[in-house]
């Protein structure tokens, strides 16, 4: 299982309407992926960066096949349009603690 996690600010000239299209398009297409396990998306309540998305796909091939799709790819350089500081990260199981712990 790995995590890709996108940190961005928003763009100083935001159109917030534009901005949730091109945010909710991107996020339909991943429920729809084969290998998507989930998706949350955060506000930092401290400042920036702004937005933290991160989706939990099954593995990296899976990320990889989506990431690649012609479709997705325009979607992304449309979604760099409305942010700035884009900080893409992709995250895998440690080797000490690969499962969450509840209590």
């Amino acid at each position: 299982m790995v995590e890709v996690t996108f940190t961005y600010d928003f763009h100083p000239n935001l159109d917030m309407n534009e901005y949730t299209k091109v945010a909710r398009k991107a996020t339909a297409m991943m429920v729809q992926a084969d290998g998507f396990i989930e998706f949350h998306a955060n506000r930092n309540m401290l400042g920036s960066p702004h937005v933290r998305r991160t989706s939990v796909w099954k593995s990296l091939a899976h990320w990889a096949a989506f990431a690649q799709q012609t479709e997705f790819q325009k979607l992304t350089a449309d979604f760099r349009q409305h942010v700035t500081h884009l900080d893409v990260q992709i995250w895998g199981p440690s080797p000490l603690s690969p499962d969450p712990i509840r209590p």
